[in-house]
C-alpha cells in the first residue's frame, strides 16, 4: 500500500506540468480529443474536502446513472466497433481516390477519441492520399488530423513543428476554419502543459487570436460562434457569462453526445470554481455518462469524478471509476492519459488505506467485544446446555411413557373390541351349546330307559365331534374377520405373489394359527389344544409359513401383530 502511494505521488509530479489551470476547456475539447487539464486541481480545491461522503438525492440519482452506464459500456463499445467495421468495408469497396479519402477520413474521426494508434495510422494514410492528390485542402486536412493525434498524446513540440507546415493561404473557408480550431486547441493545451511565464502568456495570446478568427469567420449567434465564445469567456475567467453560454448550448436537443460531454465537463469545472459543488458534480456525472455512451476513451470525466468523490470521503465508487478510467486510457494508448489517470491513484489508494485502517480499528474493538461476549455466551451456553439436557431427558422420558401409554391404550381398545365381539358371540354359542346338550341328555336318557344300548353306541361317533369342531372354527373365523376385516389381504402381503392364498370362505389352518397369535394367544400348547393339533404340528406349520414369507423369520410375528393397527 505504501509503495503504491509513493508511486502515485511520483506520477503526480511527472504529470503536474501537463495539467493546466483550466478545466476541461472547449479549447482542449472542441475536437474529440480532450487535451490537458488542470481542472482536477481546481475542482478538488481544499474547500471541497470538508464535504461529507453523503450526497443529496439528485447527486446520488445521477451517480446511479453513471453506474448503470458503466454496466452497459461493453454494449456501447460493440456498437462503435460495428460502425468502424462498416467504414472499413466502405474503404475496401472504394473504387477511386475520393471514395478512399472519405472512408479514411471517417475512420480517423471514429478512432480520434477511441484509439490513439489507429487514429494516428489513418492520419498518416490521409497524408499519403493528400500527397497523391496535390490538393491544398486535402494536404492541410491531413496535417490537421495528425496534429490532433500529437496533441492527444501530449507531444506539443512535435505538434508545433508539424503546424509550421500549415498556412491558411490558399485554403477554402471550411479548411481554414479547421486550421483555426486545431491551433486554438494546440495553444491552450500547450499553455496547460507549460504553466510558466513567458510561455503562458504567449500561448494564451495565440489561443485567443485563433478563437477570435473563428468568431469573425462565422455568423454571430450560430452554434459554432456560441461554442467558441463560451470557451473564450471561460479561458478569460469570465465564468458567469461562460456558464450561461454552455447551459444554452446544452439545452439544444439536437446536440450530439460527444459535444454534450465536452460542454458538461467545462460547465462542471466552472461551477466548482463558483462554489456550486453539487451542481458541478452533476455536470461531471453528465459528462461521464455521455463519454460512456459515445464510447469516448480519450476522456477525463470519470477520472475527475473518481478524484472528486474520493475527496468527499467515498471509497467504493472512486476505486471503480478510476479503474474504468485507467482501462480507457490503456485502450486509447496515449502516454499522457495514462499518467493523468495514474496521478489520481494515490488519493484513491490513500482513502482506501484510511478506510481499511478504520475498519481494522473497528474490527479490533469488535473482536475484543466479541471475545467478551463469547466468554459470556460460553458460560451461558454451558448452563443452558445442562438445563436443556435435563429438559431433554425429562421430555424423552415423558414421550416414552406417553408412547407406552398410547400403545397400552391401543392394545386395551383392541382387547376390548375383541372381548366385546367374542363375549357376544360366546353367549350365543354357549346358549346354543346348552340347548344341544339338553337335547342330547334327553335322547341319552330315553335310550337308557329303553335299554337301547347298541343304538346309543352307534349314534355317539367321532364324526359328530368333528362336525361340532368345524362349526366352532367357522364361528371363530367369522368373528375374527369381523374384527380384522383386512387380515387376509394384509397376511398375503407378507408373501410373494406365488405364495399368496385367498380362501373362498373363512381362514386356512395356517392363517388360523396366526389369527390366534394376533389375538394375543402366543403359547403353542394353547393353540394346539384349540385347533386339536399337536405342539409339533403347530411348530411345523409356523416354520413352513415363515420360510415362505419375504419377511425375516424373527420379524414375521411382529408384522402379524401390526395387522389392523394402521
Amino acid at each position: 500500500m505504501r509503495k503504491t502511494i509513493i508511486l502515485g505521488l511520483f506520477l503526480c509530479l511527472t504529470v503536474a506540468a501537463a495539467r493546466g489551470s483550466q478545466g476541461r476547456t472547449l479549447a482542449s475539447a472542441i475536437t474529440p480529443a480532450r487535451g490537458n487539464q488542470g481542472g482536477l486541481r481546481s475542482l478538488l480545491a481544499p474547500g471541497s474536502q470538508g464535504h461529507a461522503a453523503g450526497q443529496n438525492k439528485e447527486v446520488e440519482r445521477k451517480l446511479r446513472e453513471v453506474d448503470a452506464a458503466l454496466t452497459e459500456k461493453a454494449d456501447y463499445d460493440a456498437r462503435k466497433e460495428e460502425k468502424i467495421d462498416q467504414l472499413r468495408g466502405a474503404l475496401r469497396d472504394a473504387v477511386d481516390e475520393g471514395g478512399r479519402w472519405d472512408a479514411t477520413f471517417q475512420l480517423f474521426k471514429e478512432y480520434e477519441s477511441y484509439k490513439y494508434d489507429s487514429a494516428y495510422n489513418y492520419a498518416l494514410e490521409l497524408g499519403k492520399l493528400a500527397a497523391r492528390s496535390q490538393q491544398a485542402d486535402l494536404q492541410a486536412e491531413a496535417v490537421i488530423a495528425k496534429l490532433y493525434c500529437l496533441i492527444n498524446a501530449g507531444l506539443f513540440k512535435e505538434a508545433f513543428d508539424e503546424a509550421e507546415n500549415l498556412t491558411e493561404k490558399g485554403l477554402s473557408p471550411r479548411v481554414q476554419m479547421d486550421y483555426y480550431k486545431v491551433m486554438v486547441r494546440l495553444n491552450y493545451s500547450a499553455r496547460g502543459y507549460a504553466q510558466t511565464a513567458p510561455y503562458w502568456d504567449q500561448y494564451s495570446q495565440a489561443g485567443e487570436y485563433y478563437s477570435r478568427r473563428i468568431l469573425a469567420s462565422v455568423p454571430e449567434n450560430s452554434r459554432i460562434w456560441h461554442e467558441y465564445n463560451a470557451n473564450l469567456l471561460m479561458e478569460n475567467r469570465e465564468f458567469d457569462q461562460s456558464i450561461r453560454e454552455f447551459q444554452d448550448l446544452l439545452a439544444n436537443p439536437g446536440l450530439d453526445l460527444h459535444s454534450r460531454a465536452i460542454f458538461a465537463s467545462s460547465l462542471g469545472w466552472m461551477l466548482q470554481l463558483q462554489g456550486q459543488e453539487d451542481e458541478a458534480l452533476l455536470s461531471i456525472c453528465e459528462s461521464a455518462i455521455y463519454d460512456i455512451r459515445s464510447s469516448t476513451k480519450e476522456t477525463t470525466a470519470l477520472r475527475m469524478l473518481a478524484e472528486y468523490l474520493s475527496r468527499r470521503g467515498e471509497v467504493e465508487r472512486p476505486s471503480r471509476y478510476v479503474r474504468a478510467s485507467f482501462d480507457d486510457a490503456n485502450f486509447y494508448n496515449a502516454r499522457l492519459r495514462k499518467l493523468e489517470v495514474g496521478a489520481v491513484l494515490p488519493l484513491v489508494e490513500k482513502n482506501h488505506y484510511d478506510s481499511l485502517q478504520k475498519q481494522r480499528n473497528l474490527l479490533a474493538v469488535s473482536i475484543l467485544l466479541a471475545v467478551l461476549v463469547a466468554v459470556a455466551a460460553i458460560v451461558a451456553l454451558r448452563f443452558f446446555r445442562k438445563q436443556n439436557r435435563r429438559l431433554h431427558e425429562a421430555r424423552q422420558g415423558i414421550e416414552e411413557r406417553n408412547r407406552q401409554l398410547e400403545e397400552a391404550n391401543a392394545r386395551l381398545a383392541e382387547a376390548n373390541a375383541i372381548k366385546a365381539e367374542y363375549i357376544g358371540n360366546s353367549f350365543y354359542l354357549n346358549s346354543e351349546f346348552i340347548e344341544k346338550m339338553s337335547q342330547l341328555y334327553k335322547w341319552v336318557d330315553r335310550m337308557l330307559v329303553s335299554h337301547q344300548y347298541e343304538e346309543l353306541r352307534r349314534s355317539v361317533k367321532e364324526s359328530t365331534l368333528d362336525k361340532e369342531r368345524s362349526s366352532m372354527y367357522e364361528s371363530f373365523d367369522t368373528t375374527f374377520l369381523k374384527i380384522f376385516p383386512t387380515f387376509v389381504n394384509d397376511y398375503n402381503a407378507l408373501f410373494p405373489d406365488t405364495e399368496q392364498v385367498y380362501p373362498s370362505n373363512g381362514l386356512t389352518p395356517e392363517m388360523r394359527i396366526f389369527a390366534l397369535i394376533r389375538l394375543g394367544i402366543s403359547e403353542t400348547d394353547r393353540i394346539a389344544r384349540f385347533l386339536d393339533y399337536s405342539v409339533h404340528t403347530i411348530n411345523t406349520y409356523k416354520t413352513r409359513v415363515k420360510n415362505k414369507s419375504w419377511v425375516e423369520n424373527e420379524r414375521f410375528e411382529q408384522e402379524i401383530m401390526q395387522i389392523g393397527t394402521k
